[in-house]
């Protein structure tokens, strides 16, 4: 593909999708630098808007914040975008937070996103120093604060979530998947409680 927005070639990697409250669905592209709008129709998903990022920043992976507001982590940039919705349905960045003040674009590489049931935090893992950012949503959900950074306790890791309190990291390389204690108050990832054996793991996904 060609990239629309000049400068050097880039090919076009939609890496995530996401459905939004209206019934839109939401999806990154990794390699445009894009965060895209669709609309469901009845000859399948119209694109409705296209957000530009910074070129080079990486768009991979986002969650929908209860707030309304979208946040949408960069896999090049080790940044996470803060998105919000207009009277008129128009989508724009409105914040942009480093992942990490400690993180090293270049060397630390984020994975997924994910937040607490009541949105009070979100939490990236960045591959390379291999651990757990967490950052404070402030206001309305339209700005966020790096809290804590923490060892993930695995080598690489691609996947994470939030699950009755705890974190649960995939660590691809390491084979393994840890379960780290969340502070309930502060947010910070407070160490490793358990690991198990799993061979490459790179997505978890809970059962009920």
């Amino acid at each position: 593909a060609t990239d629309p927005y000049g400068g050097p070639d880039r090919a076009s990697h939609a890496h995530s999708a996401a459905f939004l409250p209206d019934g839109r669905v939401v999806t990154t592209d990794l390699g445009f630098d894009l965060v895209r709008f669709w609309r469901l129709t009845g000859s399948g998903l119209t694109l409705d808007q296209e957000v530009v990022l910074p070129q080079g920043t990486g768009p991979r992976h986002m969650v929908v914040h209860p707030s309304g507001h979208l946040h949408v982590v960069t896999e090049y940039s080790c940044e996470v975008f803060t998105l919000a919705a207009a009277a008129d349905g128009t989508w724009s960045v409105v914040s942009a937070t480093t992942a990490s003040p400690v993180a090293q674009v270049g060397s630390d590489f984020p994975a997924e996103l994910a937040r607490t049931r009541d949105g009070q935090f979100l939490y990236t893992a960045l591959r390379g120093s291999n651990t757990i950012a967490a950052l404070r949503v402030r206001g309305s959900g339209e700005a966020l604060e790096p809290v804590a950074l923490a060892d993930s306790g695995v080598d690489w890791p691609r996947h994470h979530l939030v699950y009755q309190g705890k974190l649960l990291v995939a660590g691809q390389r390491s084979d393994t998947v840890t379960l780290l204690d969340l502070d309930e108050r502060t947010g910070a990832p407070l160490g490793v409680r358990h690991e198990a054996q799993a061979p490459a793991p790179t997505s978890i996904l809970p059962l009920r």
